[in-house]
């Protein structure tokens, strides 16, 4: 995968401890929606981390507060899986 500016955010939330991963960056508000956008597209390019956390499904969500936007992210099973059970 091509390396991008935004490489570390995505890599520092997959190497997140905490549950829900989450990790915390102060940017200009004017560049929130291009670095949330950003984020999303390493999530949906890393198909390695897709295939190490399956059966599991990543959900990546955000929130912003003043210049601080915090990313999160959930591990869960999918629909599918839970019927198998």
């Amino acid at each position: 995968m091509a390396t991008s500016e935004y490489d570390p955010i995505w890599n520092q939330l997959k190497a997140s401890k905490q549950r829900p991963k989450q990790v915390s960056i102060a940017a200009n508000r004017l560049l929130h929606a291009r670095i949330v956008k950003a984020v999303k597209k390493r999530k949906w390019l890393d198909v390695g981390y897709k295939l190490e956390i399956e059966p599991r499904i990543a959900t990546l969500s955000h929130s912003r507060s003043g210049s601080k936007l915090t990313f999160f992210l959930t591990l869960s099973l999918s629909p599918q899986d839970l019927e198998e059970l």
